[in-house]
C-alpha cells in the first residue's frame, strides 16, 4: 500500500475531508489532493505531524510494504515479546494455583482425614507441576533466547514454590528426626519442630531466588 493510498484511508478512517485534513495539518487542500493522488510527496515536517495526527508511525506512512505498525520489525518484535510474557504469567498463575490446591489437599489429608496417602499424591503433584514448568520454560527459552523477563518469571515462580512444596517434606524429615531420638520430649516441642525447619529453609531459598545473577 502506498502513502496516498495509506493516507486516504486513514482521513476516511476518521470521516474528513480533503479540506478538513488540510485545516488540521495545516496546509492546503490542493497539497493534500497531490499526496493522495501521489504527484507529490510531503516534507519531513509534514510526515511527522501526519503521524501524530493519525496516531501512526512515520515507518509506517513512508513504507509501502508496512501494512500496519505492527509490521514494523522493531513493534513486532515488542508485541511478540509482550505476548510471550503475557503467556508466561497466565500458565504461572495456572501452575501456582495448582500448587495451592495441591498443598490444601495435603493439609486436609494429615489434619482432617489422618490418611498419609493423600499428602504423598499432592507430593507427586507438586513434582509435576515443577517439571511441567521447568519443560515450558526451557523450550520458551530455546526458541526466545536469553530472555531476562523469562528468567524473572522463573525466580517468582521457585519463589512462591518452595513456599508451597516444603512443608511436608520437613514435617516428614522432623517426624523421622523425632521417631529416632532416644529422650522424651514436649509433645509441642515435636508439633513446632517443622516450622523450625520450614520457615528459615523457605526465606533462605526465597531470598536466593530473589537475587539475579551477576553478568
Amino acid at each position: 500500500m502506498t502513502f496516498g493510498q495509506k493516507l486516504q484511508r486513514l482521513r476516511r478512517q476518521r470521516g474528513w475531508s480533503q479540506e478538513e485534513l488540510a485545516e488540521r495539518v495545516p496546509i492546503s487542500r490542493q497539497a493534500v489532493s497531490k499526496w493522495e493522488s501521489e504527484s507529490a510527496m510531503p516534507d519531513t515536517e509534514n510526515v511527522v505531524q501526519l503521524s501524530r495526527l493519525f496516531g501512526v508511525s512515520t515507518d509506517y506512512l513512508l513504507h509501502d510494504d508496512y501494512t500496519a505498525d505492527t509490521d514494523i520489525p522493531a513493534v513486532k518484535a515488542r508485541e511478540e515479546a509482550l505476548k510471550r510474557k503475557q503467556n508466561r504469567e497466565m500458565a504461572m498463575m495456572v501452575l501456582i494455583g495448582m500448587e495451592a490446591l495441591a498443598l490444601f489437599w495435603q493439609l486436609m489429608g494429615s489434619l482432617v482425614y489422618q490418611n498419609h496417602l493423600i499428602p504423598l499424591l499432592g507430593m507427586t503433584a507438586h513434582i509435576m507441576t515443577i517439571v511441567g514448568f521447568e519443560a515450558g520454560f526451557r523450550g520458551q527459552l530455546k526458541r526466545s533466547g536469553d530472555d531476562q523477563d523469562a528468567l524473572d518469571c522463573r525466580r517468582v515462580f521457585y519463589r512462591v514454590s518452595v513456599w508451597m512444596v516444603s512443608l511436608f517434606p520437613c514435617a516428614a524429615l522432623t517426624r523421622i528426626f523425632w521417631a529416632l531420638y532416644p529422650r522424651p520430649h514436649l509433645l509441642v516441642i515435636e508439633m513446632l519442630s517443622p516450622l523450625v525447619l520450614y520457615l528459615p529453609l523457605c526465606l533462605l531459598a526465597a531470598w536466593r531466588l530473589r537475587r539475579r545473577p551477576r553478568a
